[in-house]
């Protein structure tokens, strides 16, 4: 059993480590570009950072984001209960809907 999976890893390795490159590459390049000036020549560490947590305007956007976010769900969830819970479903529908999840849904 021990050498199936061993066998199994080895040959996922290789996409494993695309995936890691693909993933990891671009967010520290990002953590390094963040850290740079404006001419991204000279290194001023978290200075970028700190002067964006100190802008009112940073903190409207990031409440206004929040917001977007909470709702966007909020509204979500209720569409999707009120279409399954709430909403009588005629036959038709229902033969609809049966056929279309025999012919797209197997497992």
């Amino acid at each position: 059993m021990k050498r199936k999976s061993t066998a199994a890893f080895l040959m996922t390795l290789p996409l494993i480590l695309l995936i890691a490159i693909l993933v990891l590459y671009p967010a520290f390049y990002s953590l390094h570009l963040a850290t740079l000036n404006k001419s991204m020549q000279r290194f001023v560490g978290l200075g970028n950072f700190e002067f964006l947590f100190k802008r009112e305007t940073f903190w409207l956007v990031v409440k206004q984001s929040c917001i977007f976010a909470i709702t966007a769900v909020v509204f979500k969830a209720l569409i999707g209960f009120y279409r399954r819970a709430l909403r009588p479903q005629h036959s038709r529908q229902r033969a609809t809907q049966m056929a279309w999840n025999a012919a797209w849904c197997r497992g």
